[in-house]
């Protein structure tokens, strides 16, 4: 039990309860005395109480005035009259406001210790029974976040919603996952991981306080919805303004928190909307899916060797690009993300056993912040580089490749493809294609069609084979599929070109 209200005008009776229950077997962290109802009311409304010893007859607000303030109370506390008139009447009318019980002074110390013990059982399966139904409806909102419901399961979500916590509106609170949050210091649903960071759902009544109180740095906050099929809304709106906290290194509020993503943007009030950039008047550049690609090959490739600190320079330089809205965060944290990803995909088998570690990472919104990650991300590579030695893997990987070019000379008539050749040489997949577009200078699908289609020029020239023949002969069993292969590359069909050779 955390807090006891004795409620009673006699300071030795008052007195006297009070040590009883300091003295119970029922550990109650707070005992606080009040000398009439008007005072235990203000006491009431500026502060949660579990349990409430109160006396009938007192100045200024009696037992039963008081009692009908408490049922107007958004959290009620449990309630025992210790009262010194045997009176049926008031009984009843205390036990009609849901009483927990009616107790005739003067009160022994085995009565308190009894109530208390009885009052801590009932106050403790309630606990117990409003876990299971947060836990219920954290279940069924990481349902809704994760996958589409139907109106009615939609529904059914709100209606335990507002049975817990009434008609508030709700915010959702973006923030990093592993950070100081729990439900012990907050009202409201955690849910853990969700897609990578932990999501707060709380009624509107209570955001304010947590936001005041919280150790939570660079959250980032949706605007207050009331409908539950605003769920996914609500939730890219906290996405949003948390990317755009971690880049800004600030929280990132809805319409309280103006100007969130740039002070030269030119308004005070946008909203987290506007901050995480699907509004407003700012330009911000995107990331081309080719650009970005060809950004994470070139990452990977140069990372093993001594241009490695140029193209880390690049991509600092796209962080402050975003970090000033001049590119959109969030492709700059998927652009980083693919890099990690691929880096630990190439270079996985040259890295010690002893160094395994380095193949789990942080990704950038894992961290609090843009401060917090781009140091760990340095250090990172830097150990990952330093697992490898550019001169070993740059001969090796060329000896590899040498041996792949000559295999698909070899082979090139067979059904071939590069998951079967860097098999063939023992290099990882991702690694082998980086290293072979560098050693050739195209990639291995154009490269093998190169020489496919050199040696059907040869036949074609030397031979008087069937044109199907010579497809066949050079790898391709279908016939069209050659022609058109044939034609792309050389800019005539293969009949054209034996006729231009004659």
């Amino acid at each position: 039990m955390q807090t006891l209200l004795i409620v009673e005008d006699e300071k030795l009776i008052r007195k006297g309860i009070a040590a009883m229950a300091a003295r119970s077997s029922v550990h109650i962290g707070e005992i606080i005395e009040s000398r009439n109802g008007e005072e235990a009311l203000n006491i009431l409304k500026s502060r949660r109480i579990d349990t409430v010893f109160m006396d009938i007859r007192m100045p200024k607000m009696d037992g039963l005035e008081l009692i009908r303030h408490i049922d107007e109370l958004e959290e009620k506390p449990d309630v025992v009259v210790l009262s010194g008139y045997d009176d049926f009447n008031y009984a009843v009318e205390m036990l009609k406001h849901g009483v927990f019980d009616y107790v005739l002074k003067p009160v022994k110390r085995e009565t308190i210790e009894t109530l208390l013990v009885n009052l801590e059982k009932k106050q403790q399966k309630n606990t117990i029974k409003m876990k299971k139904e947060l836990q219920f409806l954290y279940h069924q909102i990481k349902l809704m976040l994760n996958d589409n419901m139907g109106v009615e399961e939609i529904e059914d979500i709100q209606k335990q919603y507002k049975e817990i916590y009434g008609d508030e509106r709700y915010v959702i609170v973006c923030a990093p996952q592993g950070g100081d949050l729990s439900e012990d210091h907050f009202d409201g649903v955690l849910l853990e991981n969700i897609k990578g960071q932990d999501i707060l759902l709380m009624p509107e009544a209570y955001f304010e306080a947590w936001r005041t109180q919280t150790s939570v740095h660079c959250f980032g906050a949706s605007c207050f919805h009331s409908a539950f099929s605003e769920l996914d809304t609500a939730y890219e709106e906290a996405r949003q303004a948390r990317i755009w906290a971690f880049m800004k290194c600030r929280d990132i509020v809805s319409e309280e928190d103006g100007a969130a993503a740039d002070t030269t943007a030119g308004t005070d009030d946008r909203t987290a909307e506007t901050a995480a950039g699907t509004s407003g008047p700012m330009t911000v550049q995107k990331l081309q899916s080719k650009e970005s690609e060809q950004f994470v090959e070139q990452f990977v490739r140069q990372l093993s060797t001594k241009d490695r600190e140029n193209v880390i320079k690049r991509l600092e330089a796209l962080y402050f690009e975003a970090r000033h809205c001049k590119r959109a965060p969030e492709d700059v944290l998927e652009l980083t993300e693919n890099i990690q990803k691929m880096i630990v995909e190439t270079y996985q088998t040259l890295v010690p056993e002893d160094k395994k570690a380095l193949l789990k990472y942080d990704t950038p919104l894992s961290c609090v912040n843009y401060d917090a990650f781009l140091p760990k991300l340095t250090v990172w590579l830097e150990q990952f580089v330093d697992c490898l030695s550019d001169e070993f893997i740059y001969d090796q990987n060329k000896r590899k490749v040498r041996a792949a070019v000559e295999y698909i000379r070899e082979n090139y008539s067979r059904d071939l493809n590069m998951a079967q050749v860097s098999n063939y040489v023992g290099m990882n997949y991702s690694l082998f294609s980086l290293t072979f577009k560098e050693y050739t200078g195209v990639n291995f699908v154009n490269y093998l069609k190169n020489i496919r289609i050199g040696e059907a020029k040869r036949l074609l020239e030397e031979t008087d084979w069937k044109i199907s023949d010579i497809g066949h002969k050079v790898g391709y069993e279908n016939d069209k599929h050659f022609m058109k292969i044939f034609k792309s590359i050389c800019g005539v069909s293969p009949t054209d070109y034996r006729k231009n050779m004659l």
